[in-house]
């Protein structure tokens, strides 16, 4: 089994001691960047701990390897626990002031909507004079001319649909008194003294993977 300052000491130009592009944003958006800090850390931390490798590799070199990818076994089975954790590690101060307890954003209004009408419009067809001359050797009366009048045509108007929309936010942000300022302030602080992102996914590391002596 390989110190993990052994590991470290070991670690070549541009090599990390812990995996990077994992896929994970939770993970690799803050090991990466800090990555030669993080290592460093760890190793301080776990030196003189002994990574159990169940593969037993003979070399540091095969060894970084299997301990990276043991670490990404757990980053992995641990997923949404992480995940979870990150989402308060990107909280800045104005999604979480230190003394409020009361944050809530109402959006409300009115909508409307009306059909215009134009006016209806009628259309009447061509009219036409017909005249007609009976035989001179007709018994039966005719009427000499006849007016046509042509077909009327109602047609709608075209229409048109107006909609508006009358809305407002309104936002409520403070404390509702069921605590005072210094009271919100002293459970930030008690949370945050437990909340430790990087360190605690260390020690779930260490529990799994590294033996004292």
């Amino acid at each position: 089994m390989k110190k993990i300052l052994d590991l470290y000491k070991s670690l070549t130009a541009g090599e990390t001691l812990l995996p990077t592009s994992t896929s994970f944003t939770w993970w690799d958006s803050v090991y990466y960047p800090n990555s030669s800090v993080y290592d460093r850390e760890f190793a301080r931390r776990y030196g003189d701990f002994r990574y159990y490798d169940f593969l037993e590799a003979e070399t540091d070199a095969a060894a970084k390897q299997n301990l990276k990818a043991d670490i990404l076994s757990i980053l992995t089975l641990n997923q949404k626990k992480y995940a979870e954790m990150y989402r308060i590690y990107m909280l800045s101060d104005t999604d979480m002031p230190i003394t409020y307890n009361y944050d809530m954003t109402e959006t409300t209004g009115a909508q409307h909507t009306e059909t215009a009408y134009a006016e209806k419009q009628y259309t009447k067809g061509q009219q036409s004079d017909q005249h007609k001359v009976a035989p001179m050797n007709s018994v039966t009366p005719q009427v000499d001319s006849e007016d046509v009048e042509g077909q009327r045509i109602d047609t709608d108007g075209a229409h048109t649909d107006k909609f508006d929309s009358n809305e407002w936010t309104l936002k409520r942000v403070g404390n509702i008194g069921t605590q005072t300022a210094a009271d919100v302030a002293n459970s930030f602080m008690k949370f945050f003294d437990k909340y430790k992102y990087m360190e605690m996914i260390f020690e779930d590391i260490a529990k799994e993977l590294l033996m004292i002596g």
